[in-house]
């Protein structure tokens, strides 16, 4: 017998999320990409790729929080190593997923 979750009994776990340089803070759902996230907050991020990690647009820095981020895969790792002016906190929004600790997370312009 296989028991199905109905979206009624689901129940979404939620993170905070906060952005610089604004310092506003959201209750985002863990388990999306920090590009979801930050779009469904109406924050001003960019991505011509369509999250598919090809056109570098939604670099951000994780200020705090970084572990609780999925992990680095391959496309990813590939894209930042081409890229100029990353850190050791960059990642591409597109790619991270959210977990379930507190993130802050700084633009760029």
């Amino acid at each position: 017998m296989t028991t199905l979750t109905t979206p009624e009994s689901a129940q979404t776990i939620m993170t905070t999320m906060t952005v610089m340089p604004s310092g506003k803070s959201y209750q985002v759902a863990a388990g999306t990409t920090l590009l979801k996230a930050l779009q469904s907050v109406g924050e001003p991020i960019k991505s011509k790729c369509g999250g598919e990690a090809k056109c570098e647009q939604c670099h951000v820095f994780v200020t705090s929080g970084r572990k609780t981020l999925s992990k680095i895969k391959a496309a990813e790792n590939e894209k930042l190593d081409g890229m100029v002016g990353i850190s050791s906190n960059s990642r591409l929004a597109c790619q991270a997923v959210l977990g379930t600790e507190p993130i802050t997370v700084e633009l760029i312009a």
